[in-house]
């Protein structure tokens, strides 16, 4: 098979270098694994971190809207009253998840205005063509504060 100690030590160093290129197929798909059993993906990612985004006095005239609630370029949210709820806030992520489009609060419903699906004020589906309710996200309110985590 190898004839010197030169071949031997290439033979050593592709198999070494196969293990080492496996390594990461390995372990993702054991991270994976732990991630769909509901395992947190780190222990910080087991924290919520919570944002202000808003008051409650905000959501007196109704629904509002809040651009890059996290920083720059990042999420638009819908914060709205809870209708099962009387005392609580909901964050509804503004995209719809169709096609990407942004909705808009109309009357009593959420319409986007790409294809017209139709979510209700709990962010659920009412018509299509979205197959699935807008991402919620964890909102608690302090003091008249409201708080909405990414996670």
């Amino acid at each position: 098979m190898y004839s010197n100690r030169r071949g031997f030590l290439r033979w050593i160093a592709l198999g070494l270098g196969a293990l080492v290129g496996l390594l990461p197929a390995l372990t993702r798909r054991r991270f994976d694994r732990a991630l769909a059993q509901g395992a947190p993906a780190s222990p910080r990612a087991a924290e919520p971190k919570f944002v202000k985004v808003a008051t409650l006095a905000d959501l007196v005239k109704g629904p509002l809207k809040v651009k890059n609630a996290f920083g720059n370029n990042t999420a638009t949210l819908w914060l709205v009253k809870d209708p099962k709820k009387a005392d609580s806030v909901l964050a509804l992520d503004a995209t719809c998840p169709h096609a990407g489009c942004e909705v808009d609060w109309r009357g009593k419903n959420f319409v986007c205005p790409c294809h017209g699906s139709a979510f209700a004020a709990d962010g659920s589906r009412i018509r299509g063509p979205a197959d699935a309710d807008l991402t919620a996200y964890k909102v608690k309110v302090e003091k008249e504060e409201i708080f909405v985590s990414r996670t």
